[in-house]
């Protein structure tokens, strides 16, 4: 498969982005440096890659629909597919992905994936469109898994949010949730450390915020980050990694008690033939 890395600008924001996944490479902000980590697979092998037509794991990477069984793996087949490049002009860069005779052995629907990048200020804007072209109701989740580049150790970084809250965290126990949950209480922001990724992401359902800006402690802002109708938030990185990852999802991956039909899979968004269903996130630098 041939990789393209494509260069696009709009207003004071200038992006990389890769044809395969339509996956953003970097993003920089007038003169500013490059908010999203550099690659570098010691770590992690992506940079902020694309989720469809699952986020997270299927418990032992299958699922069953209509009697037969599908096998795919983590986040989904996108990531690794070759989008077309199907609108490039001032104010968009829209990348598209369609069903294919391969896509079907996997996900048996027929789909259109579009993944735009758009500009308001200094704000990127991320836009998932997905159609269904097929006759029967089609089920997805998607979700977006952009790296953001801190540097030196973790403990120096912090999130911040506009209100306080107290959320559930669902346990993540190999990849999938355990079904326990375990109360966090946020007094405005929430310090970073190594720690808390002790059992891999944290994950809010309904999180009861739609803006989390990451800061260097006592001193600037990195980014700002909003998302005003996911399904949950993820916040993950790894020790050590110079990348700490803000996850928007429109749902997550399965439980230990899940029975891998598709049709009982919760998060999953159910669309009827013929419509098509939108998502947003953004970041970037507001005042």
């Amino acid at each position: 498969m041939n990789r393209e890395i494509l260069q696009w600008s709009s207003g004071n924001i200038k992006i990389e982005v890769c044809n395969v996944g339509a996956e953003l490479q970097s993003v920089c902000v007038g003169g500013g440096d490059n908010l999203l980590w550099l690659k570098n697979e010691e770590f992690w092998n992506r940079v902020a890659p694309n989720l469809f037509p699952i986020v997270g794991r299927l418990k032992d990477d299958k699922y069953r629909y209509m009697d037969r069984d599908f096998f795919m793996k983590q986040h989904g087949f996108a990531r690794d597919c070759a989008f077309e490049v199907v609108e490039k002009d001032v104010d968009t860069l829209r990348l598209r992905l369609r069903w294919d005779a391969g896509s079907m052995t996997s996900y048996p629907f027929e789909f259109q994936y579009d993944v735009i990048y758009s500009v308001q200020n200094d704000f990127l804007w991320v836009d998932y469109e997905i159609t269904n072209f097929g006759k029967q109701p089609m089920l997805y989740s998607v979700g977006g898994h952009p790296g953001f580049a801190i540097d030196g150790a973790l403990e120096k970084y912090e999130l911040r949010f506009e209100e306080n809250f107290v959320a559930e965290r669902w346990l993540i126990e190999g990849a999938y949730y355990s079904g326990e949950k375990e109360l966090m209480e946020v007094n405005g922001s929430l310090a970073l450390v190594d720690g808390l990724f002790d059992r891999d992401a944290i994950v809010f359902k309904e999180p009861p915020f739609d803006r989390v800006s990451l800061y260097k402690k006592g001193g600037r802002k990195l980014l700002d980050f909003v998302c005003t109708e996911w399904d949950a938030v993820g916040f993950w990185t790894k020790p050590g990694a110079p990348f700490f990852c803000i996850e928007p999802w429109w749902g997550w991956a399965d439980g230990w008690n899940d029975s891998g039909e598709l049709m009982e899979k919760s998060g999953m968004h159910n669309l009827l033939p013929g419509t098509m269903g939108s998502h947003r996130y953004g970041f970037g630098i507001m005042d």
